[in-house]
């Protein structure tokens, strides 16, 4: 198994997708086959999708005969499907693991999901300012916590790029687009997306209708 067996259902904008492709990136694995469908029309929910992942979702990835539908299972799955292809994403002693993953975690568990959160209030739930202002506070709060983090190590989990570092730049990336002021607000998170946003797999992984269409800046104001 490998490249010529990888395919990906993917959609431009959805930062578990970015994530997966970022991932296929750094794995050595840029050839493999892949399809994006469009948002707009619903080719998520269409019957490709459907035939292999029934909640009609993207990222949709089959290796072989076998297919995941979360991207942090593609993550798990192809570090450690294929330790030994491209970049390793755990690298180090079984302690600098330890703390990669304690970071990767701490992304996936607490600063992704109050981001999300953030913009469901915003954008599809429109609630009030007031429960706005305090997912407002719980998201800003993490991130000062990770532009803590960032102040003591290159990367989000030590001294090289990582899982952690995946998600930490697929949000970042999602920041720029709404026009949150990272610069001023977390110089630290600043200066390790500049660093970083040319990196091969960050570039080959950006979103494709970022680059034409204008931003929602839905974050600008906070």
């Amino acid at each position: 198994m490998g490249k010529e067996d990888m395919f990906l259902l993917w959609g431009s904008g959805s930062s578990p997708c970015m994530r997966v492709m970022i991932a296929l990136e750094e794995k050595g694995f840029s050839g493999y086959a892949q399809k994006k469908l469009d948002f707009s029309k619903g080719e998520h929910k269409g019957p490709e999708v459907l035939a292999l992942n029934p909640r009609g979702q993207v990222p949709t990835f089959k290796d072989g005969d076998l297919v995941l539908g979360e991207s942090y299972a593609v993550l798990h799955y192809l570090q450690h499907r294929y330790p030994d292809s491209g970049n390793n994403l755990l690298p180090g002693s079984a302690k600098e693991q330890g703390k990669a993953l304690q970071r990767y975690y701490e992304v996936q568990a607490a600063l992704q999901p109050e981001h999300t959160a953030l913009l469901k209030a915003i954008v599809y739930d429109k609630q009030p300012q007031e429960e706005v202002q305090k997912k407002v506070d719980a998201f800003l709060k993490e991130m000062k916590t990770f532009d803590g983090y960032l102040a003591e190590s290159k990367f989000v989990g030590g001294d090289s790029f990582s899982l952690g570092d995946i998600d930490m730049m697929v949000i970042l990336t999602m920041c720029e687009r709404q026009a949150l002021n990272v610069k001023e607000k977390f110089p630290n998170m600043h200066a390790y997306y500049e660093r970083n946003k040319e990196r091969p797999s960050i570039a080959a992984s950006y979103p494709p209708h970022f680059k034409t269409s204008d931003s929602p800046k839905i974050l600008a104001s906070f």
